[in-house]
């Protein structure tokens, strides 16, 4: 049986520094996505991302750029335990 990991804020915030240039410090649970420039279109790139690094499936329709890291983190969270 195997063992259920979450992925962890630091790979999320890993994703966003690298790929969309987020600086880290501007990464925290609170910061609206908005906020670092991540609209709709670049949540997708980001949920594409991750599905490809954990094999997680992000539903688009759950993306909001008006919601915070937390959220986004969240949704990967829950993404990953139906995984």
């Amino acid at each position: 049986m195997s063992t259920f990991v979450p992925p962890t804020f630091e790979i999320l915030s890993q994703v966003l520094e690298e790929k969309f240039g987020v600086l880290r410090d501007d990464i925290k649970p609170d910061t609206v996505l908005e906020d670092i420039e991540l609209d709709s279109l670049a949540l997708i790139e980001v949920a594409l991302t991750l599905q490809k690094q954990l094999g997680v499936v992000i539903p688009t329709e759950d993306l909001n750029s008006s919601g915070t890291v937390s959220d986004l983190f969240e949704l990967v969270n829950t993404a990953a335990r139906n995984a």
